[in-house]
């Protein structure tokens, strides 16, 4: 791990080069050991040979795994059982990550979703209802985004209202939170059992590149990326091209004619770079996401308030999300989640309308 973590510390080699390197030498610890003959033979250039041959961020990255290991954070290298599986089409995809939390990068349905940073409060809106179906659908979806203000920001709070674990990726160090008033969001998503990450060392310095590469590790982290609300330039537009260049699935919602904040996410649809987003049934459809059909729970075992909201439910009509708040007198938010725990349990299914009935 050090050599790894050292690898990835040279300015002149890169995430590509790193792959590579490791590919061709079968671990870290030989590539930096390697002379500069046959790091050039490797596809190495004279530069970056000779960063290696110095073996000069050695200590940096003995210093940088000390403090980790003090600070309880989780270094991942490539070819660990626990590093993101999603990576191994990315062609840059970083090979060193640091992470806070212990969420598993290689189980459940992972979704990316982004968007602008002005967002309205109908694109708010939106990302909460494409974060509720998909939960309803999938419980175990992972909702990645990147901690900035608008879709990014209402796409985290989504996941937590809707008990789903989601990710944060940092454009600077793990802990170095951007904006720093998303503090108490991140300290929420870890204690959801989700995850901060980043690709970047302590210290960093955040630049225009480092929120480029984490664009990198939204798109590459997941299954697929869904843009909810963009002008037509944008961080989240370079977030779907990268998506896209992986060949990860695009989504996109659209919008009214004329109103700035669409054009992005028209833009995509039009092009048919993405695939029109209107209900989670077509991410189930397009990505092969298969729900599994639970064995019914007896009523009787549900907890009093799962057995009040059961009981409530008519039997033979179907309801969608809104009527069945208003029949329970809760939040929207509630209802969505006493009716996902239902489905959980085999008790209740829903149909192509989003309506919900009785099994």
């Amino acid at each position: 791990m050090k050599y790894a973590v050292a690898l990835s510390l040279l300015p002149h080699v890169g995430p590509k080069n790193m792959r590579l390197l490791l590919d061709t030498f079968g671990s870290a610890e030989r590539a930096m050991t390697a002379d500069v003959e046959e790091l050039i033979a490797a596809g190495a250039s004279l530069k970056a040979a000779q960063e290696i041959v110095g073996g000069t961020t050695l200590s940096q990255a003995e210093s940088i795994l000390d403090h980790c290991e003090h600070a309880g954070i989780r270094v991942l290298t490539r070819g660990e059982a626990d590093f993101p599986q999603a990576f191994a089409e990315c062609v840059d995809a970083p090979c060193v990550l640091y992470v806070r939390g212990n969420i598993d990068f290689n189980s459940g349905h992972w979704l990316s979703v982004v968007g602008t940073r002005k967002a309205s409060s109908a694109g708010i809106t939106a990302t909460g209802m494409v974060v509720r179906d998909v939960a309803m659908l999938f419980p175990d979806t992972v909702i990645v985004s990147g901690l900035a203000f608008g879709i990014d920001k209402a796409a985290h709070a989504a996941a937590l209202q809707y008990r789903l674990k989601t990710v944060a990726i940092m454009a600077g160090w793990v802990d170095d939170i951007v904006p720093q008033s998303h503090y108490y969001l991140a300290r929420q998503i870890l204690s959801a059992g989700g995850a901060i990450v980043s690709d970047r060392p302590p210290g960093s310095v955040i630049d225009k590149a480092s929120f480029l590469s984490r664009n990198r590790l939204v798109a590459g982290l997941s299954q697929a990326t869904i843009v909810v609300e963009s002008a037509a330039k944008g961080g989240s537009l370079v977030t779907a091209d990268i998506a896209a260049g992986y060949g990860k699935e695009l989504f996109a919602l659209p919008g009214p004619i004329g109103v700035p904040m669409n054009e992005g996410t028209n833009m995509l649809i039009r092009s048919s770079k993405a695939i029109m987003y209107q209900s989670a049934e077509d991410l189930a459809d397009t990505l092969g996401w298969k729900r599994s059909v639970p064995k019914p729970v007896a009523v009787a075992e549900l907890s009093p308030r799962l057995r009040r909201a059961y009981e409530a439910m008519p039997d033979g009509e179907r309801l969608d999300a809104e009527q069945l708040a208003e029949r329970w007198e809760v939040p929207l938010w509630e209802a969505s989640s006493l009716v996902g725990q239902l489905r959980a349990k085999g008790l209740v299914a829903v149909d192509v309308y989003r309506c919900f009935y009785k099994v």
